[in-house]
């Protein structure tokens, strides 16, 4: 009972945090918002990913070849599991980190889902096209790089984010900032790990960082 106690102070305490460093209020509410409510949607239907994928993969066959029913519906199995695992573990990162900033988007960083819910119909991504520019197995090697980078490196956030803050004359949100921007970094950064081969949401809702990197705040403002 006393870390559940704990546990939800503290988040109080972030949450209280994150609200102070974000520049608009009512921005970050919003953000919070469509955070919670894509992470909840998608935690309560990723399972409609493996009838959907299954229906797919009957009716488009095997790698485009419509007379390869059973070839395609195995398939169909396959990546409806995929995504069923990938939707549901996106909700959930939505869903209870839905006061952590995140990446602007997701745009060439891991495997994408067809579309945003699983009951729109999207565009399947083909790792096995040649035409894709950034195509193949690339973005897994990307997510498994940008995940590592907020682990380890998500630190530097505080210091970026105090220098940058006293350079604007608020040194107090700098600090705020840092630490709501490095306990994001790290959220994230676990969640592009353990995800690393699961297909995720092509774009984000809530509150980006500021920068691209852990460390471009520092780098930046030295």
């Amino acid at each position: 009972m006393f870390k559940g106690l704990t546990a939800i102070v503290i988040a109080i305490m972030l949450v209280s945090f994150a609200t102070a460093a974000y520049a608009s209020t009512d921005e970050f509410v919003e953000g919070m918002r469509n955070k919670l409510w894509r992470g909840a949607v998608n935690t309560l239907t990723g399972w409609v990913e493996l009838p959907t994928q299954i229906i797919k993969g009957y009716s488009e066959g095997f790698m485009g070849d419509e007379t390869g029913k059973v070839a395609g519906t195995v398939m169909g199995i396959f990546d409806g599991l995929c995504h069923f695992a990938g939707r549901t573990a996106s909700g959930l990162v939505d869903l209870f980190g839905f006061w952590t900033a995140n990446p602007v988007d997701n745009a060439g960083v891991g495997l994408p889902l067809d579309a945003e819910y699983a009951w729109e119909e999207g565009e399947p991504y083909d790792m096995f096209d040649p035409n894709l520019m950034d195509g193949g197995v690339k973005p897994i090697g990307k997510k498994l790089l940008r995940g590592a980078g907020n682990i380890f490196l998500g630190v530097a956030e505080l210091p970026g984010q105090v220098i940058k803050g006293a350079s604007e004359g608020a040194p107090d949100l700098g600090i705020i900032k840092g630490l709501w921007y490095w306990y994001s970094r790290e959220v994230y950064g676990f969640s592009d790990i353990v995800t690393v081969l699961l297909p995720g949401t092509k774009d984000q809702v809530g509150m980006p960082f500021d920068e691209e990197y852990p460390w471009d705040a520092l780098v930046d403002n030295m």
